[in-house]
């Protein structure tokens, strides 16, 4: 079980080198339950609007609908997050998505520093 962030995406969406999406691919398929923030489909639809174009921020979110549990934002997370993002001044998506990781206690896959407070996994 993992919660993947939204660099594991934006690299296996938009990254040139075979071998690392391989690699990402691999850490998708042997995580048994695949689980992604709705923080992490707001981030990866935004930044390929910013990027690409609608149709493909459209693809790219039922992609991630499809193959991940999503977690959605309760009061809970959106408390530990404010206090994430409070001590540690990361920004708020960040804060967010560690916080859902904490809460349910999953490694989160990502190669952001920002994470510091949950077990991360990169390839």
């Amino acid at each position: 079980m993992m919660l993947f962030e939204t660099r594991y995406f934006w690299a296996v969406f938009t990254s040139r080198n075979a071998g690392t999406t391989g690699k990402l691919r691999a850490l998708f398929e042997k995580s048994k339950s695949a689980y992604a923030s709705s923080i992490t489909v707001y981030e990866v639809y935004k930044q390929t609007l910013a990027n690409e174009d609608k149709a493909v921020a459209a693809l790219r979110a039922a992609t991630i609908r499809r193959e991940f549990d999503i977690i959605d934002v309760d009061a809970q997370v959106a408390e530990e997050g404010a206090d994430i993002s409070h001590r540690l001044g990361v920004p708020m998506a960040d804060s967010l998505i560690m916080a859902t990781a904490k809460r349910y206690n999953l490694p989160c896959v990502t190669d952001d520093p920002h994470f510091s407070e949950v077990k991360r996994v990169w390839v």
